[in-house]
């Protein structure tokens, strides 16, 4: 009978080990919590426990699990506790006769998972007579063993999803990354070949392109509107030697000089020169170019513009020979003024030299005042002379230049010049010249030319005065910060109000026989002296024309002289008689 009692028992043992050795496989890819859940069921059901613990650890540090179930060992927490400070680690199977937890006769067993429990343990008890037995223990042991081999197979298995959910969510972020990074090329890209076309575009219609150097290999790198400029082919290969061959043959030694000394002070680039194009012609560009250097200090390139400035220079020559043209033909206007000029000393002169020849047939002779009568023909003919070379000066075609001029005596020889123009037409001449005014930098012919324009423009609008006194007015004054302002102001029929704004367009005027070209050489010569010039209306009649100038020290002082233009010539006009 006892034989076949243990034999029964043997064979319930065998079955519930092999339930458990198959038992792993049903964890396999399951949670680390839902393995130690199953495995606390497991052991409840199968070996009939009123009591199971278990926790399992991760070998890699990671968080533990731990479940229980039953009532009956309350007070396990605490005994485990006790355990460890009394023994500091739990490295056997531990059995606890005695659990004093309101269940009598109750026992209870404690077997550590892998070496000192790192792997975990497992706690069971259970109010059975034989509880627990060598098969029991060896039970709870093979389920141990076999939950820390699941439970580490689903940690690496969850480990690995989550690597994989991981990598998964990487590769999203990186192709979502890439995908925003491409857009933005190709976003940055539209860009850069929208600029690049703008930028080809403004340099096309501005006649201006762009040119790098590099000074150590020579190499040149143009822009395609420098190769229009140049007329060279962007396929061909581009050299200085290819550059020079370009640069008309008079300016090759200045224009290699210019760079070598740019080079030489790392200074920057400035200057025109010409072209000599096929079929002989002619081009002037103006290059501006900028030293760039490398972090040790040395000069590595130079990067600038050229710019195509045949057509200013050929509208600047045109209007050169315009103004000329206009000079010319207001000295011709003067004839009768000049010829009374040069005639008076002419006259002084002979009737001086009558007036010597009797003297000297007297006996004797009287040497003195024969003397005198010589003394008074070379100072007469010295004026004679001044007056030819100033008319001389008014109607050479000679290039612009600025020199530090005194305002006012560059207006008293134009003054001289027109007296007797103003007299023949019964014009009243007041001057109202200031003193000690600062010099201006300019072209004292280009000014004359001005101040001429200005008052036979109005001696001729006072000429078909018939009613009320002809009465001319020229006034120089300071201007501040640093400028002069001069006025020339008549009582002639006045201007038309609604003309006022085209009075210095080119071709504009009011003449019968006028070329209207006056008035826009006077504005074209003031603003390239830096200054401006305006026309207003005189009171009670008449016009004003008055224009203002940068001294030489105030080149950036004239734009702001508007208003000191207006309430200074209204001052003027008050003086008036």
């Amino acid at each position: 009978m006892a034989l076949d009692t243990d034999a029964s028992r043997l064979r319930l043992a065998l079955r519930d080990l092999v339930a458990l050795s198959s038992i792993p496989a049903v964890w396999v890819g399951k949670a680390p919590g839902t393995v130690g859940a199953e495995f606390v069921d497991m052991l409840v059901d199968s070996l009939h426990l009123d009591f199971a613990f278990v926790r399992l650890c991760s070998p890699n540090g990671g968080a533990a699990v731990e479940v229980r179930r039953g009532n009956a060992w309350h007070a396990f927490p605490q005994w485990l506790q006790q355990y460890l400070e009394v023994n500091g680690r739990l490295s056997q199977r531990e059995i606890v006769r005695t659990i004093d937890d309101g269940m009598q006769g109750s026992c209870g067993i404690v077997i550590p998972i892998g070496i000192d429990a790192e792997g975990g343990l497992v706690a069971a008890a259970s109010s059975r007579p034989d509880f627990p037995s060598e098969i029991d223990g060896l039970l709870l042991s093979v389920a141990a063993n076999h939950a820390a081999t699941a439970f580490r197979m689903a940690r690496l298995v969850d480990g690995h999803r989550r690597a994989e959910a991981a990598l998964r969510e990487s590769e999203q972020e990186l192709r979502k990354a890439r995908d925003e990074l491409e857009t933005k090329v190709a976003e940055r890209t539209a860009e850069l070949q929208r600029s690049e076309a703008y930028l080809a575009e403004a340099q096309r219609l501005s006649h201006v392109g762009s040119f790098g150097w590099d000074v150590c290999s020579g190499k040149l790198f143009w822009s395609a509107e420098t190769y229009r400029i140049f007329e060279c082919d962007p396929a061909d290969p581009l050299t200085v030697a290819v550059l020079f061959r370009k640069i008309h043959p008079q300016d090759r030694v200045r224009v290699q000089q210019t760079i070598d000394c740019a080079v030489q002070e790392k200074a920057d680039l400035d200057f025109e020169y010409r072209l000599l194009m096929p079929g002989e012609r002619l081009k002037s560009v103006h290059v501006v170019g900028h030293p760039v250097f490398d972090e040790s200090g040395n000069l590595v390139e130079f990067a600038g513009t050229v710019m195509d400035v045949t057509e200013r220079r050929r509208a600047e020559d045109e209007r050169q020979a315009l103004a000329h043209a206009n000079r010319i033909t207001t000295m011709g206007q003067l004839t009768a003024s000049i010829a009374h000029e040069i005639n008076q000393p002419i006259a002084a002169m002979v009737i001086d030299g009558d007036s010597g020849l009797r003297w000297l047939d007297k006996q004797p002779p009287d040497l003195e005042e024969i003397r005198a009568i010589f003394g008074r023909i070379v100072k007469v003919g010295t004026q004679a002379g001044d007056v030819i070379g100033r008319i001389r000066a008014l109607i050479a075609k000679a290039p612009p230049r600025k020199d530090r001029l005194d305002i006012n005596n560059t207006i008293s020889d134009v003054i001289s010049v027109t007296r007797t123009e103003m007299q023949r037409n019964g014009v009243s001449l007041q001057i109202k010249l200031a003193p000690d005014l600062p010099l201006v930098q300019g072209d004292r012919v280009q000014l004359q030319q001005v101040m001429l324009n200005l008052i036979l423009n109005a001696i001729q609008a006072m000429g078909g005065v018939r009613d009320g006194t002809r009465e001319l007015l020229i006034c120089t004054g300071k201007a501040e910060p640093a400028g002069v302002i001069v006025a020339v102001q008549d009582t002639g029929p006045g201007l038309d109000p609604e003309a006022l704004h085209r009075l210095f367009e080119a071709f504009y005027t009011t003449k019968p026989d006028g070329m209207g070209m006056g008035l826009a050489i006077c504005r074209s010569i003031i603003e390239d002296h830096g200054g401006r010039v305006r026309a207003s209306a005189n009171r009670p009649r008449g016009a004003v024309f008055e224009f203002a100038l940068p001294t030489d020290q105030g080149q950036t002082a004239v734009p702001e002289l508007a208003g000191q233009m207006s309430a200074w010539a209204t001052l003027l006009r008050v003086e008036l008689p």
